[in-house]
């Protein structure tokens, strides 16, 4: 499975973390992607990363969604997939753009304070949760949450991170 990843930084912050690069993305990515047999007929997948400010945070959260704040993670899939249905889904090819995600440095470092955990752990928990959304899961139902977190868990727990649920 090869995944290319496209990294824009617009805030000079990320710079302490250079850790933060294209293979992060990719193991992460490839973490999650190979739970699903269907996924694996696709040979090469693209995804696109934001690392942004509050501003910009900010403005993406107010023109997306509607909320005028700024936040840790946006996802944007690049094609919608149910969750509930996802062993179902068939990739078209054998290339896949999965989305676009974008990072907030400073509400990611602030709740990593809040949290008492490194902001590479905290980081590396949105990552997942970021590429999940990118393949339809979601959280805004109950059910959907617990399903989402399971997984989020499990895939943490295999890089040694602790459940932050």
């Amino acid at each position: 499975m090869n995944i290319i990843v496209e990294i824009a930084k617009e805030l000079d912050e990320w710079d302490n973390y250079p850790e933060i690069d294209e293979r992060l993305f990719s193991e992460i990515a490839s973490m999650v992607l190979s739970r699903y047999q269907n996924f694996s007929v696709v040979k090469e997948f693209e995804l696109s990363i934001l690392l942004a400010g509050n501003k910009q945070m900010q403005s993406l959260n107010g023109k997306f969604r509607k909320k005028d704040k700024a936040t840790n993670v946006l996802s944007f899939p690049d094609v919608e997939i149910d969750w509930r249905k996802i062993v179902e889904f068939t990739p078209d090819n054998d290339y896949m753009y999965l989305g676009d995600i974008a990072f907030g440095y400073e509400v990611i470092a602030l709740e990593a304070k809040n949290k008492l955990i490194s902001f590479q752990d905290h980081f590396k928990h949105l990552v997942i949760h970021a590429i999940l959304h990118l393949i339809g899961y979601d959280h805004i139902k109950d059910d959907d949450a617990e399903a989402m977190e399971s997984i989020e868990i499990e895939i943490l727990e295999a890089i040694s991170i602790k459940s932050p649920y």
